[in-house]
């Protein structure tokens, strides 16, 4: 029993921030004992209550030291409950400590007289707390005892230990330890930060701040103390801004990276594993709730799947691979529409596409509802009933707009415009009853020298009355025209063409000489029709094949003609003195009728 009311004969001064288990290992050393729990064994004192700071333990060791028990008390991590210790005025768990690894201060034990004048400070128990605050430098971890009870007895475990190094820490890179030693001296504030247990806000700020300092790459037994706490300050520098400050820098590294090219593991690594790991503290949730929130609301996460221990509920937002795998779109259909709002762009051949960000499911079912209402051309065509090439002439008239999904390749169309050029045509048209000599559209257009589209256009444009038999007009095929109400509208004069297929075919010469025979001015294009098909360089005049037919003769002909091989006939003309036309090598040799007969 302790009976003991006065200070012991030999007695040593201490400092505010020693511990409890410090003083009495001093005070042991003082009064010539070699092991604390020695000591505590001979002046009554229960050693494994100083240990975990019981207060009627530390009031006697106060008594025997003959010093205030209250600043040795606040230094001193004490245990409040199962897993829980108090230090100062903040309650820490247990995992927020290294209470088993004795580390201390290299440029205190240099400086202290004797062994014992080394003070060993209750902070420095703290995970989260690398350097001394009387030298700025870090601390270094002492070996391990043989006894496992003599781990808070420093003073023997630093008879054989001089330990080196000592390092200055950057002051700048000091703001978690600064803030985690007001919480301790001041108690916690109001913040967001300040609310969570010490050591979640500890761990936390280092953790975040190792993903931005070092990236996510990095193992979290590799950071040095100095690379700690400049991590620790990084991420004190955003987790003080709450919740909204942490989200924003969790877009800012996903924005950081292109859309697509990973997944939010292998952009937030080692802070995201960390969260990971500790699923068996619920203390954590706060943080892995902001985090697996920002997570489902950014990443294409499908329903279901397990992030920080929980299932995704809805999908929020897709890829390309998940919009494909849930509703079942095509890529390039999808990129195409995705492009046209900014979220996507081409590759160079326009068949893949690549995200600028992902779709929100909301806008992705809005363009799946667009896009499931398009029908595709040959579709589109046997709506309105025309050919495919006719509906393109329409589209390309500006009579029905046209919608290019799939970009160069091919283009779609949606029902109500099909619908909507059907009913300007209804309502020019009435039953044709009793009136004679009515043709349909495409015929006009052919008799006038016209496209059907551009008749089309003319139609309505000047509200050319229009015919149907029977009730109704159900596509295209069934208005009708009077001829005599385009009199005067529009007609251009016909002028007989010849396509470069026929003149090959008839003159018995290949295409290319066609197109030399048309360079050299012997064939001329058409003037008056000016359709681009006409203008594309494909056909000629027919008056001009006609007046070169007259004057000329192929080889080809000139053999069929005399039954000679082709040589034979060349060299038979050649010896003649007859030349063929310059039209180049690998012509068809011409030659003009007068040489040869």
């Amino acid at each position: 029993m302790f009976t003991a009311t006065n200070p012991l004969p030999l007695t040593v001064p201490t400092v505010v921030g020693e511990s409890a288990t410090s003083f009495a290992s001093r005070l042991a050393r003082r009064n010539g004992v070699p092991r604390m729990i020695t000591f505590c064994s001979d002046v009554g004192i229960d050693y494994f209550a100083l240990v975990n700071g019981d207060p009627v333990e530390i009031q006697r060791l106060a008594v025997l030291g003959g010093i205030d028990p209250v600043p040795l008390q606040a230094a001193t991590p004490a245990l409040v409950e199962p897993g829980w210790f108090r230090l100062g005025k903040e309650r820490i768990k247990f995992t927020g400590f290294i209470r088993t690894t004795l580390r201390v201060c290299p440029r205190c034990v240099h400086e202290a007289p004797d062994r014992t004048g080394i003070v060993h400070h209750g902070a420095w128990q703290l995970a989260a707390i690398r350097t001394c605050a009387k030298h700025g430098c870090h601390l270094v971890a002492a070996p391990k005892p043989k006894n496992g009870n003599d781990c808070f007895d420093h003073v023997p475990m630093l008879d054989s230990f001089k330990p080196t190094g000592g390092d200055l820490a950057v002051s700048q890179n000091m703001e978690l330890e600064r803030y985690l030693t007001e919480r301790i001296q001041n108690g916690p504030g109001q913040t967001w930060l300040d609310r969570l247990p010490l050591h979640i806000a500890a761990q936390t700020c280092e953790m975040f701040g190792a993903l931005l300092t070092l990236g996510p790459r990095v193992k979290r037994t590799e950071p040095t103390d100095a690379q700690w706490a400049a991590a620790g300050t990084a991420g004190l520098s955003i987790l003080r801004g709450g919740p909204d400050a942490l989200r924003q820098k969790l877009k800012d590294i996903q924005d950081s990276h292109p859309v697509g090219e990973k997944l939010y593991r292998s952009h937030y690594g080692v802070f995201f594993d960390w969260l990971r790991s500790r699923d068996d503290d619920p203390d954590f949730d706060v943080v892995r709730d902001v985090v697996r929130e920002f997570i489902f609301e950014n990443f294409p996460v499908t329903v279901g799947s397990i992030v920080l221990g929980k299932p995704c509920p809805e999908q929020l937002v897709h890829s390309f691979s998940t919009a494909k795998q849930v509703f079942g779109i095509p890529h390039h259909r999808l990129g195409q529409k995705l492009v046209t709002l900014g979220m996507a762009k081409p590759h160079a051949s326009d068949r893949f596409y690549t995200l600028t960000r992902y779709i929100p499911t909301v806008l992705l079912i809005d363009i799946i509802a667009e896009l499931g209402a398009r029908i595709s051309a040959k579709e589109a065509a046997k709506v309105i009933g025309v050919e495919t090439v006719v509906l393109a002439r329409l589209a390309h008239h500006g009579l029905i707009p046209k919608q290019s999904e799939y970009g160069k390749r091919s283009t779609i169309y949606r029902p109500e415009d099909l619908e909507a050029f059907l009913e300007q045509l209804r309502g020019l048209a009435k039953p044709a009853g009793a009136i004679k000599d009515l043709i349909d559209i495409s015929t006009a257009a052919r008799r006038r020298g016209v496209t059907i589209a551009a008749l089309t256009k003319l139609i309505l444009a000047h509200r050319i009355p229009l015919y149907f038999e029977g009730f109704s007009a159900e596509d295209f095929r069934a208005f009708r025209v009077h001829p005599s109400s385009l009199n005067g509208i529009y007609r251009r004069p016909q002028e007989p063409v010849v396509s470069s297929w026929s003149v090959a075919r008839l003159l018995k010469i290949s295409r290319p000489t066609v197109y030399r025979l048309r360079q050299a001015g012997f064939l001329t294009p058409p003037t008056k029709r000016k359709s681009a098909g006409i203008r594309s360089g494909k056909y000629s005049c027919r008056k001009s094949f006609e007046d070169f037919q007259a004057a000329h003769i192929s080889l080809n002909e000139l053999i069929e003609r005399s039954g000679r091989s082709a040589d034979d006939e060349f060299n038979h003309r050649i010896s003649n003195g007859v030349l063929p036309l310059p039209l180049g090598l690998q012509s068809t040799m011409i030659f003009r009728r007068n040489d040869v007969d």
